[in-house]
């Protein structure tokens, strides 16, 4: 049977080591603060700091600032590389957003390479 955690590592040119697995199973369940990653999957601050950064820059993982709270990882569902996140305030529901929603208009569309919408989900708004 696969893994698909270890597919979805490789895939973007990551070992499939245990502290990603772990990092990854936790976000599965949710979005989490860098404390709570910590709390569920029992790893060391460093290596979870150092991992969560590598799974961001693979694309797998990104960060949610809000006002007055502390960052939040999302595990990122989507499988193209450059598309929109969408994250409720309210639920902390994170969804990535298809490339037919947000459309870029010329020249920003070759120039942007992230884009986070803050707001409300259907269910909470």
């Amino acid at each position: 049977m696969k893994d698909p955690i270890k597919e979805k590592l490789q895939h973007q040119g990551l070992r499939c080591t245990t502290p990603r697995k772990c990092i990854i199973q936790a976000l599965q369940k949710g979005p989490k603060t860098h404390a709570e990653i910590l709390k569920e999957t029992r790893l060391d601050r460093v290596t979870t700091y150092r991992n969560l950064i590598a799974l961001q820059k693979a694309g797998l993982v990104y960060r949610v600032y809000l006002p007055g709270r502390n960052a939040l990882y999302v595990l990122c569902q989507a499988e193209k590389p450059s598309h929109a996140h969408f994250f409720c305030q309210r639920c902390s529901k994170g969804i990535c957003l298809s490339p037919e929603i947000i459309q870029l208009a010329s020249p920003w569309d070759t120039r942007v390479e992230k884009m986070l919408l803050l707001g409300y989900c259907p269910q909470c708004s």
